[in-house]
């Protein structure tokens, strides 16, 4: 097929393009990046197959192979309408349904095994195979995102910016190849609809519609962009009206106590006679043109009788964010809007399994519908949804079925999920419980020889507070399970390591050089040679280790964290001391002064032994000088 084909002939180049990204990151001292942008290059294959189920009862379906630097997202089976009854999926991860029909089965591991259960007829279908490779950005006030080696290639291509829902950073602008803010409503009109996807956090690109080359995101900064993990939306009751040719209306979302303003849903439609004319549009803080479809069409009967008459009709759906949006009419005719405001307020209480919230039916009671959204870190996993009257929903992706006389849409994806609580008047209040699995975040201790340092001490205090030991391979793992920035501190031996601000939680590993050092310690003699024996003690005031000196008079410390120490070699009653200030691999050489070891006197230094002799000199010179002093006046008087 094509797609096979195109991937194997841009094989050798991907080989030489796309280095597999290792996710390691490594920190040393405070002031270390606190927020990165999570940047996914997206590679995506679809290719039609007609199942034929006469023929097999089973059928396995497979992903096309992974080219280099990327791992497999999803493989899935699109059905072409909704799939038949009878159909039931053996092997999967995820299915999607709608009002009790199968639309998609996908798997993560590349292999989808469908059974016919009696069905013998054939089934169209679409296999898409999605690709994924991730990198990590630095967050400052842009990032460019270079999309230039996909040119040519025949492959489908986009990318996908995230930044944390915590970070006080928002979507501003974004800058295609050519100079043009896809920001801007006119240059979204211009390029098909979802082909550009943006909210304050996420910004979603089809460079295989868009173009190829760079991209700039550029970010606006400040508290008042920060986002919670956990939210309750509401959609409030929506109002429709007319916009009369060539006119606009203005439109602000109203204050609602105790919940915070999002933005509107913003539909805008029209059937009128004519060619297809569509310039209406809708202007804001940050829009999003999110769907758009449009047709013209020829009204005509068996004859002539009554001529044909052209008509055309079109609706497009908007996303705004912010507190204003303005409906503006370039069209010669009036046109229709719906506006639908949204809020949102923080909810819900993270525990080691997951995400438990409550939802009260009076809380809701004005909304028109209402949602329970999680959004979380890369480095978790949401497994499943428990609604308050017990029914768990897992292996999901998109669902949408019948419920208390209305229909309810549950989307569980792998690091975000959305559950509808209410639809008109049918709500289902209690607690909700979202099961996540987080992975730990591990960190690696090493000293500059690249060897494991164990014993480090790690402390995260934040939303939460938790605490590691380094083990034998230097490693720490700690376990998160709340999103929000930390202050990470790692303490060794009495001193601290590194201290820095942890504000992405990444699925990846943590490398950090510890600066710690060997100090050896040759104790000697008077005469300068080795004194086995001796016990030797280092401190820092925090820490302190003793060692024996060896037959060369060594004691050999390692992995001594930076900084100075006191340094105390002790024989017998004979101690010495020294001042040493570490700062890299270091010997020092401490000489206790012993000149001798004496049997049941100990050893004698040699201070002591000339501190003896000086003694001795001046006894024996006080001693003999008189009686020479005597004998001479003797002689004398005589």
């Amino acid at each position: 097929m094509f797609v096979r084909d195109s991937m194997r002939i841009v094989g050798v180049m991907l080989l030489l393009l796309l280095a597999l990204n290792v996710a390691l990151v490594a920190l040393a001292d405070k002031g270390s990046q606190v927020f990165y942008v999570k940047l996914d290059y997206i590679l995506r294959t679809e290719e039609s197959a007609e199942l034929d189920f006469g023929s097999k009862s089973v059928i396995t379906l497979s992903s096309t192979a992974t080219p280099p630097g990327y791992v497999l997202e999803s493989f899935s089976v699109i059905f072409e309408g909704k799939a038949p009854p009878q159909i039931v999926p053996v092997k999967y991860d995820k299915v999607s349904e709608s009002m009790g029909r199968l639309t998609s089965v996908t798997s993560y591991s590349g292999e989808v095994v469908l059974g016919s259960n009696g069905f013998n007829g054939t089934v169209k279908a679409r296999l898409v195979t999605v690709f994924r490779k991730t990198t990590w950005v630095p967050l400052q006030d842009n990032v460019t995102v270079d999309t230039s080696e996909f040119k040519d290639t025949g492959l489908s291509v986009s990318v996908r910016v995230t930044i944390d829902n915590y970070a006080p950073y928002a979507v501003k602008t974004v800058i295609d190849p050519f100079g043009n803010d896809l920001i801007r409503m006119d240059v979204q009109a211009a390029v098909p609809a979802g082909a550009f996807k943006v909210d304050p956090k996420h910004v979603e690109i089809d460079v295989s519609s868009i173009g190829y080359g760079k991209y700039t995101i550029e970010f606006s900064q400040g508290e008042e962009y920060k986002l919670p993990n956990a939210f309750l939306v509401i959609e409030d009751r929506f109002t429709e009206t007319t916009i009369p040719a060539k006119t606009f209306k203005s439109y602000s979302i109203r204050g609602k106590a105790g919940w915070n303003p999002l933005g509107f849903i913003v539909v805008l439609y029209s059937v009128a006679p004519g060619p297809l004319t569509n310039s209406a549009t809708v202007e804001g803080n940050l829009v999003d043109l999110a769907f758009e479809r449009s047709e013209e069409f020829e009204v005509r009967g068996a004859s002539l009788l009554i001529p044909p008459f052209l008509m055309h009709y079109w609706i497009k759906a908007f996303i705004v964010y912010g507190t204003t949006a303005k409906i503006v009419n370039n069209e010669g005719h009036d046109i229709q809007a719906m506006i639908i405001p949204v809020y949102y307020r923080e909810v819900g209480t993270w525990t080691p399994r997951g995400l438990t919230a409550t939802i009260n039916k009076k809380d809701i009671a004005d909304a028109y519908a209402a949602y329970l959204v999680v959004q979380v870190p890369p480095m978790t996993t949401i497994t499943s949804v428990t609604v308050p009257s017990g029914q768990k929903f897992e292996d999901i992706e998109n669902y949408t079925a019948d419920w208390l006389g209305t229909w309810r849409t549950i989307v569980l994806e792998k690091n975000e999920a959305a559950v509808q609580v209410k639809n008109g008047d049918s709500v289902e209040e209690g607690e909700y419980f979202i099961s996540i699995a987080w992975k730990p975040i591990k960190m690696v201790f090493k000293d500059p020889k690249g060897n494991p340092v164990p014993g480090v001490q790690v402390s995260m205090s934040g939303p939460l507070s938790i605490n590691a030991v380094s083990g034998a391979d230097g490693s720490a793992q700690l376990n998160v399970y709340a999103p929000g920035v930390y202050s990470v501190s790692a303490t060794f031996k009495g001193a601290t390591l590194t201290t820095f601000t942890l504000g992405t939680l990444m699925d990846t590993e943590f490398n950090i050089e510890c600066k710690v050092y060997t100090m050896t310690v040759n104790v000697k003699n008077a005469l300068g040679g080795p004194l086995a024996g001796a016990v030797v003690t280092v401190s820092n005031g925090n820490y302190s280790q003793s060692l024996e000196s060896d037959a060369s008079g060594s004691a050999v410390f390692t992995q001594l964290p930076r900084g100075t120490y006191t340094v105390t070699a002790q024989y017998k009653r004979i101690t010495s001391t020294v001042k040493v200030t570490l700062d890299g691999d270091q010997a020092v050489d401490l000489n206790t002064g012993i000149l001798l070891d004496l049997p049941f006197v100990g050893p004698v230094t040699a201070t002591e032994v000339a501190a003896v002799s000086a003694a001795t000199a001046v006894t024996a010179a006080l001693f003999f000088r008189p009686r020479k002093e005597k004998d001479t006046a003797e002689i004398e008087i005589g």
